[in-house]
């Protein structure tokens, strides 16, 4: 039985990261870059005004005083996206818009609320140093820069990034391919009446979602009854997917069927069984590149151990610059007694209001709560040895959404 760290060592050096496509700006929110972006043009590429107001010369208005103002013939009225001809002269002033181009030999924008309009005419009540008002050449992104990193995440701030720079299509990785299984003979589909025995399928459609959120493309392929020649051709179904993830059917129990039935299908068994809680009965293997993952058939053992493994395999194969689930600490909100032995992943529910964050545990912790991911938002990270935690100790917490 594997240690935690060294099971994700094992699943992450066989991953290989896919290969890129190019995709149009409007379709690449949620993607990851598949290369370095640099500026190839300044922005803003124009001196340009940042509010609304009057372009003139700051030493015009160094002989304005409180009671003093002064005031400056208009001479053009300039809007975005227009350049003006003139260079402005003493005394003169130019009304310009937001976003505007300075024109010549202005060095400062006067807002419009520090002035007062009278026909051609403007007064100026307040004295500004040069520069004020205007966003300078490159002020925001430098000609060269790099600007996005490869394995970045495209967000909406990316895609206004994408687009000031031009980018019209945009170098991502590839989506990995990922098979759904759900197998147990005791399953039915949402929407089926129950009757003895049965229990409705959550699990498949969870860990679709998971895989979804991470940027794969998932495809359900439906529930398999506990029989061999039935799970032969689902498997065969699968065989293009670059990951296949099924639930249930990876323990010790007579109609635990999936282990050998990957190994007849040629998938070379990497290992089989984790040192952690819940999730132990989880089954990771090979098919030339392919990867292939069985995990627990209880809910939240089948949902943690897809993002502790599963997660982290979609997250480096898309080359994303970050891996898994984002970390950190946490102040723990009630005692904890444990059973040691195993690495925990205690589901808990973290509190952000104050100061510092403070994390409370769920107060069920079996791996058939599926309430218990409902409701919380971390994972408080346990190391194998710890008997007990204490209310007020700093716990490590991993972000689940």
């Amino acid at each position: 039985m594997l240690e935690f760290e060294e099971a994700r060592k094992k699943v992450l050096s066989r991953t290989r990261v896919m290969e890129p496509e190019y995709v149009p700006l409007a379709k690449a929110l949620g993607r990851v870059l598949a290369e370095d972006i640099k500026a190839k043009e300044p922005i803003p590429h124009f001196r340009k005004a940042t509010m609304d107001g009057y372009a003139v010369r700051s030493q015009d208005l160094s002989v304005v005083k409180e009671d003093h103002p002064i005031t400056l013939e208009v001479i053009e009225d300039l809007p975005a996206g227009k350049i003006s001809r003139t260079r402005l002269q003493g005394g003169k002033a130019i009304s310009i818009m937001t976003g505007a181009a300075i024109p010549e030999a202005a060095d400062v924008v006067v807002k419009v609320e520090d002035t007062e309009r009278r026909g051609k005419k403007v007064i100026v009540r307040v004295r500004l140093a040069a520069g004020a008002n205007i966003a300078e050449i490159g002020e925001d992104v430098a000609r060269g820069e790099l600007v996005l990193s490869r394995g970045t995440v495209i967000g909406a701030a990316e895609m206004g990034m994408l687009a000031s720079l031009g980018m019209k299509i945009v170098k991502v990785s590839k989506k990995p391919s990922i098979a759904v299984i759900a197998t147990g003979s005791e399953l039915v589909e949402p929407g089926t009446k129950l009757t003895g025995g049965k229990i409705r399928n959550s699990n498949a459609y969870a860990l679709f979602s998971l895989a979804l959120k991470a940027g794969a493309e998932p495809k359900y392929l439906g529930i398999v009854p506990d029989q061999k020649s039935e799970l032969r051709k689902k498997l065969n179904q699968a065989r293009k997917f670059e990951l296949v993830v099924l639930s249930g059917g990876v323990s010790v129990g007579g109609y635990d069927l999936v282990k050998d039935q990957l190994k007849e299908f040629g998938v070379r068994s990497v290992f089989w069984q984790v040192q952690i809680k819940p999730g132990k009965p989880m089954f990771f293997g090979t098919r030339r590149h392919h990867l292939v993952f069985g995990l627990p058939g209880n809910p939240v053992s089948a949902m943690l151990t897809f993002q502790l493994f599963v997660r982290p395999a979609i997250d480096q194969m898309l080359g994303k610059n970050k891996i898994g689930m984002p970390a950190g600490k946490a102040i723990l909100l009630d005692n904890l007694t444990l059973k040691p032995g195993r690495k925990q992943f205690i589901r808990g529910i973290l509190d952000q209001t104050g100061m510092v964050m403070q994390v409370l545990p769920f107060p069920f912790q079996k791996s058939g709560i599926l309430k218990s991911m409902v409701k919380s938002n971390v994972l408080i990270v346990v190391p194998p040895e710890i008997e007990a935690m204490e209310k007020g100790e700093e716990v490590e917490i991993l972000f689940l959404d």
